[in-house]
């Protein structure tokens, strides 16, 4: 019983970890920044917050969100920090109920285009929003014509312009392509902020990746383990996982289920090779597993491989 707990907590602390890295602690920095702003006699600022699939964008800014929750109060609720997901395709009047959906009105579907969108603005006001966090917006560009990513970035632009509030932008590398539509909304939108992979290309990457590496070792408590964040373990955990803390979390919490399942818990490279088989590359063949002593050190960005470009 004893193992089983340890295990359990292991894995789930591993999972659902939260480390400050430094790119962390700037990006929250810049958020409260967003969220102190006085935007009463002044234009507000905004903020586009980049980053690769995996790479924890979205963790972050649900995090930050929930750390300021809705307040209710006898005559309105309060809504310190609007997070809202942008779905697939978005027209104007998608955008609108959403946002209306995730504000908490429970007529969020009913009305014109116009009239959902000036709702918005008024509750925004009403609800004492300070800042709005628009999560995958690469949505607004993917698979949409010319005339709806327009369309698109113009609300956005009208919106942000008519409730004079900070946003957040929270996207792949192409939400950029937002920014082309519209030069108003560019002129808007000046500061970006880039989650990079954790990496090995050069010492300073490296020593930072496997300061992470030995934050999550610590989650792990008392199971036997090889040191996870040495030189050469972090150079195959940048080949096993991309660099993505999502992959990382992952291949980890795995890799502690499978140590002590073990007769003698232990987390050993097998384990971690068995681990990267399970939830990073099913079938992998060893010279494709950066833990089995064969491993060819060449990316796993092959077609069938996971992490090839998107455009495969």
């Amino acid at each position: 019983m004893k193992k089983n707990n340890a295990k359990a907590e292991s894995s789930k602390d591993i999972r659902t970890a939260f480390i400050k890295f430094p790119h962390i602690v700037r990006i929250l920095a810049a958020l409260d920044r967003l969220y102190d702003y006085q935007c009463d006699n002044e234009d507000p600022e905004h903020i586009i917050l980049l980053g690769e699939s995996g790479v924890g964008k979205s963790t972050l800014v649900k995090r930050y969100a929930r750390q300021h929750p809705r307040i209710e109060h006898d005559e309105y609720t309060e809504v310190p920090v609007l997070y809202m997901r942008i779905g697939p395709k978005p027209t104007r009047k998608a955008l609108a109920q959403k946002s209306l959906e995730m504000l908490g009105d429970l007529l969020w579907f009913r009305g014109t285009e116009p009239q959902l969108t000036a709702r918005f603005i008024g509750l925004l006001r009403t609800c004492r929003v300070r800042l709005v966090i628009v999560d995958e917006a690469n949505h607004l560009v993917d698979g949409t014509g010319k005339k709806t990513l327009h369309t698109a970035a113009d609300w956005f632009k009208c919106v942000i312009d008519d409730s004079k509030i900070s946003y957040v932008f929270v996207g792949i590398p192409r939400v950029k392509r937002l920014l082309a539509t519209n030069d108003q909304l560019r002129g808007r939108l000046r500061e970006v902020i880039q989650i990079d992979r954790f990496s090995v290309a050069n010492e300073s990457a490296e020593l930072e990746f496997r300061s992470a590496l030995k934050n999550f070792k610590i989650c792990m408590g008392d199971l036997p383990a090889i040191d996870i964040s040495g030189a050469t373990i972090t150079r195959l955990f940048a080949f096993a996982t991309d660099g993505r803390v999502r992959d990382i979390c992952k291949l980890l919490a795995r890799a502690v289920e499978l140590a002590y399942a073990q007769p003698d818990p232990g987390l050993t490279d097998k384990v971690l090779a068995e681990a990267f088989r399970t939830v990073i590359y099913s079938g992998a063949p060893d010279n494709r597993n950066p833990f089995h002593e064969t491993f060819n050190e060449m990316p796993l960005v092959k077609n069938d491989e996971p992490f090839a470009p998107e455009d495969h």
